[in-house]
């Protein structure tokens, strides 16, 4: 095929793009086997899967850094066949597919002093005045020589091919049907290159989280390739470094670790291998729930309030403002800090320990329902990162009869699916419930009635509605016998839409949920008025369940009274602290604002006095967000053995 030097169009492009694909693919591969004592776990068949998969991210970087190539050489103007016009974009060719290449063979080496595929540090890294840069790069250069060697022989490969490919000359460009054909083929090319880049059909384009579909995070560097690292990570600010405190004794100020757990509070049965069902309820702040409001004339949400009754509750806090940020913050402790949520960010391949792993390593089995379409906000992904194995969503459930008609399907149906599954799963298990229906548009079911809904919004329709599907859920899982050994976690991914109440049109209000543990026979039923938040709930529950590993997470233990509560958030480029009476204000140098909470709200700014009342509050805070932006940086998002 390579003999003629001068082929047509669509020859030239499949043969070109087709060699650099497999190049890529090699050059991804390297990492594994110049790095296999890091992946030794790995049996044949699975390392096959891997380099498999990994094709879909190396066709996202074939097609981004072959744009000129595909564009320039697919446009219907005869200015393509043009000497120095096909010599240039062929000198584009070979510089973007060599970048491409060398960007793989560099993390051969630099994998493994990170754990990871490089993101878009590298820029800052050339971009910074560390007077070290070029030794290192001399350094590097000495000591993997052979690196250079590897790349030179794939720079020669795709020179030979750029000169054995030549665009070949059409003798038909002045015919009105050439025109055309080339229109036609134009616009096929383009959207098949749109559909590389997106990675398939599904609802959401790939991204760095879209890997742990396939595999563990461990594993993640041996399917992504470091150009798409770069290129989805680059979409996302970098976090700088932060030195408030010495690193020798940041630890003793504030530390992640959590060992020896222990409750001495509120748990009044052996709860060893119970299992733990965690509610997440869609849009369900505070607000709408009676429980939290003796304002209700009638509640919305009666067999909620009933549950809570029963529970031991505190005032919740959600870490963040979005379903995707409550993720990170209920599975791993990791409170949303950053202007981008976790899963977008270039740090999304950082290695996590959810509470699910850690169940998971206790003989749990481990399972996430969601009846919403798959992928959506990457629920999938997130959760199987986190350590919950099985996923049931709208594809699982199987029949579209019950189709909302945006999001999945509707929770009364669902749930009850959900309730028949989890009567399967063999004693303990750990699943996870994330609710859908009362999210905008607030459709509901054609059968389903809401008496006296002309007094309610949509959205508050579809809030009876979903309490409406967890009464017919518990009514139904209450006749099974794994239910008095369960311990049910109650909360929500983020505050309500609409607001009623002046109470939480404030900062703080914006992001009180419910927090709640429902297990008469074995927690205490009481009502605590100390603030918890998401990142607390799954050292807790490790606490209630006598499992003592050494835990990450930036929450505590609601078990015991051994740290203080709190509450961190961000929000418009502002990160938020409040201990239960004084609520910070910072940029993460200079505080904005310190005000003391009343039953009115935010009181004056205490800014300028009364430091010594809450200076406090701002060393705690200093020190977490040290932790937070150092160890987010460095990979250390895990307890390190």
């Amino acid at each position: 095929m390579l003999k003629n030097k001068e082929l047509i169009l669509w020859k030239m492009l499949v043969v070109r793009l087709s060699s650099m694909l497999l190049l890529l693919s090699l050059s991804r591969w390297l990492l594994y086997i110049f790095n296999t004592n890091n992946f030794n776990d790995l049996n044949l068949n699975e390392l096959f899967k891997l380099y498999y998969v990994g094709f879909r991210f190396d066709i996202y970087t074939l097609i981004i850094f072959n744009i000129p190539l595909i564009f320039f050489y697919s446009i219907p103007f005869k200015i393509k066949f043009n000497h120095l016009y096909k010599k240039i974009i062929d000198i584009l060719f070979i510089i973007g597919n060599s970048v491409a290449i060398a960007l793989n063979l560099i993390d051969v080496i630099y994998y493994r002093y990170l754990d990871k595929r490089m993101s878009s540090e590298l820029f800052t890294f050339f971009k910074g005045s560390d007077e070290n840069q070029g030794s290192l790069i001399l350094n590097f250069i000495v000591d993997f020589w052979f690196m250079f060697l590897i790349f030179f022989a794939m720079l020669f490969i795709i020179i030979v091919i750029t000169k054995k490919t030549k665009l070949k000359e059409s003798h038909f460009y002045n015919n009105k049907g050439w025109y055309i054909s080339q229109s036609i083929g134009f616009v096929i090319i383009m959207a098949l290159s749109v559909l590389g880049i997106r990675g398939g059909f599904q609802l959401k384009p790939i991204n760095l989280t879209t890997a742990t579909d396939y595999t563990s995070p461990k594993n993640i560097p041996l399917v992504i390739n470091t150009p798409f690292s770069i290129c989805m990570s680059s979409t996302s600010s970098a976090l700088e470094k932060i030195n408030f405190f010495e690193e020798d004794i940041i630890d003793s100020i504030y530390s992640p670790i959590h060992n020896n757990l222990s409750h001495d509070r509120f748990v009044i049965k052996d709860a060893t291998d119970c299992n733990v069902v965690l509610i997440i309820l869609e849009s369900f702040g505070q607000e709408m729930i009676g429980y939290y409001n003796s304002a209700y004339e009638k509640s919305l949400t009666p067999f909620l309030d009933s549950l809570l009754s029963k529970s031991l509750t505190f005032d919740g806090m959600a870490n963040g403002r979005r379903s995707i940020e409550a993720l990170p913050s209920i599975f791993c402790g990791l409170p949303s800090l950053m202007s981008t949520d976790y899963p977008s960010s270039r740090y999304a391949i950082n290695k996590l320990e959810g509470f699910g792993t850690t169940l998971k390593q206790n003989g749990y089995k481990t399972v996430f329902f969601h009846g919403g379409n798959n992928g959506t906000m990457s629920f999938n992904s997130t959760s199987k990162s986190s350590g919950f194995d099985d996923y049931h969503g709208r594809n699982e459930y199987d029949n579209d009869d019950d189709f909302d008609g945006t999001w999945g399907i509707y929770d009364n149906p669902f749930l009850q699916y959900t309730a028949s599954q989890l009567n399967r799963y063999s004693e303990p298990f750990a699943a996870v419930i994330f609710t859908l229906s009362s999210h905008h548009p607030y459709s509901l079911p054609e059968n389903y009635t809401i008496y006296e809904s002309n007094y309610n919004t949509p959205f508050e329709n579809t809030v009876t509605y979903v309490d409406d599907a967890l009464r017919n859920f518990f009514k139904t899982i209450s006749n099974y016998k794994w239910f008095d050994n369960t311990i049910f976690v109650i909360t929500a991914d983020h505050v309500n839409p609409e607001h009623k109440f002046d109470e939480y049109k404030n900062v703080r209000g914006s992001y009180r949920v419910p927090l709640a543990f429902y297990s008469p026979q074995i927690i205490e039923a009481k009502h605590i008025d100390e603030i918890a938040q998401h990142i607390d709930i799954g050292v807790s529950i490790m606490s209630a369940l006598n499992i003592n590993d050494t835990i990450f997470s930036f929450g505590r233990n609601l078990f015991d009274n051994k740290q203080e509560p709190s509450f961190i958030g961000y929000s418009n480029n502002v990160y938020q602290f409040y201990d239960g009476t004084y609520f910070l204000q910072s940029d993460g140098n200079n505080i904005k604002g310190v005000h003391k909470l009343n039953e009115n709200g935010f009181s004056k700014n205490l800014f300028n006095e009364n430091e010594e009342d809450w200076k406090s509050i701002d060393i705690k805070f200093k020190a977490i967000l040290q932790q937070y932006n150092n160890r987010m940086i460095n990979n250390q998002l895990y307890y390190i053995k």
